[in-house]
């Protein structure tokens, strides 16, 4: 599938795609937070690198998560890989887990203002590669 064609009629009134990521972009990601991406983050990153609204860049991705766990007045949130966010402080991110990794068949939101983690806010259907919201 090719993520860009499902955002491309959103270009100019919602987002503005990036050039894509590079493979020593996405390695500089993994390796700085110490998590493997997704493959369909990683595939949706070579097609571009963030859209200037909801889906971060490899730079903010690294930025971001690094910024949150090192918060200290929520819970800890190394437990979640985060990639984009809506634009109002909440996130959404990947789980992770010690035995797992990262896990790539729910998304949660995280809403900033009480902490809240929303599970299921988007689920990987095991059928097909699409996702429920």
């Amino acid at each position: 599938m090719k993520w860009i064609t499902l955002i491309e009629p959103f270009a100019d009134r919602f987002t503005r795609p990036n050039p894509p990521a590079t493979e020593a972009q996405i390695a500089e990601a993994e390796n700085k937070l110490g998590a493997k991406l997704p493959g369909d983050l990683k595939a949706l990153l070579l097609e571009m690198d963030g859209d200037n609204n909801l889906l971060f860049s490899t730079e903010q991705i690294i930025n971001t998560n690094i910024e949150v766990r090192e918060l200290g007045c929520f819970m800890p949130l190394d437990c979640l890989l985060f990639f984009g966010g809506n634009g109002c402080g909440d996130y959404f991110g990947y789980p992770i887990t010690k035995d797992d990794g990262v896990r790539d068949d729910n998304v949660f939101m995280w809403e900033h203002e009480y902490d809240n983690r929303v599970y299921n806010f988007c689920r990987k259907s095991q059928q097909r590669a699409t996702y429920t919201v």
